[in-house]
């Protein structure tokens, strides 16, 4: 019982934490990632190939995705994503510039295709102002389809609750470090509340703090496998997801 009482909790509906699911490929791939994310602090930025409404009509923009599904709903999730998680405050994460994606129905497919056209012209050719055409490129991209048609089946992508952090949106960690850094970095279009990139080469990273950390999932078989040097607490994915009759 005392266990059970100090597991997270969420109440079902809306939940305090933004998960970021790893080990899609594997067991052994989500340990590493896990280990990895949660000793260095940082989450890799990747190409996302969203389709909006239309396979012409594509989005390429470096990312790291998170989901506010409550855990104990999150097992349909995780067999697309795989079950080791690290899940963070979310409004830690909102004030870093994390956002909802804005989801949007087949019936505005017309609509939606006119915007994205319109963006892909001004990539090529800006005639925007930059305050403008920064804040619509930042937000652009937070833009999914509801489903691929009538969501009435497996297809829903509203089902994931997806949150994006997108490369736009983070502040470059050497321009951090100037003086009065706030203020230069939203003269240059950045938002008051960033997140820190970190770039190594050809690799980007979003780089958080330990406090925005609530706590590592994984199943329990695998937590003497996981490296975890800032001592977060990590749970028993199977504690918090509820698999058929199985409750958390």
């Amino acid at each position: 019982m005392a266990q059970e009482m100090n597991l997270p909790r969420d109440n079902g509906y809306i939940s305090d934490y933004l998960i970021h699911w790893t080990g899609k490929n594997g067991d052994a791939q989500g340990v590493s990632i896990l280990t990895t994310v949660g000793s260095t602090l940082q989450l890799l930025l990747s190409y996302n190939r969203l389709h909006i409404f239309d396979w012409s009509h594509e989005v390429h923009e470096k990312m790291v995705c998170f989901t506010d599904v409550p855990l104990r709903h999150s097992s349909q999730h995780c067999r697309r994503y795989g079950r080791f998680g690290i899940a963070f405050h979310k409004l830690n994460m909102m004030n870093v510039g994390v956002q909802p994606v804005f989801y949007a129905s087949h019936a505005c497919k017309g609509d939606m295709n006119t915007i994205f056209r319109f963006l892909q012209e001004q990539v090529r050719q800006t005639t925007l102002s930059p305050e403008i055409f920064q804040a619509l490129h930042r937000h652009f991209y937070f833009i999914q389809r509801l489903s691929d048609s009538r969501a009435t089946g497996d297809d829903t992508f509203y089902y994931e609750r997806e949150w994006r952090l997108g490369e736009q949106t983070l502040v470059p960690e050497e321009k951090l470090h100037r003086s009065n850094a706030g203020y230069w970095a939203q003269k240059e279009g950045y938002p008051p509340y960033t997140g820190r990139l970190v770039t190594e080469g050809t690799r980007t990273y979003f780089a958080f703090n330990a406090e925005d950390v609530a706590f590592l999932i994984a199943p329990r078989k695998y937590h003497p496998e996981v490296g975890n040097p800032h001592g977060f607490p990590i749970e028993a994915y199977e504690d918090l997801v509820r698999d058929g009759d199985r409750e958390a």
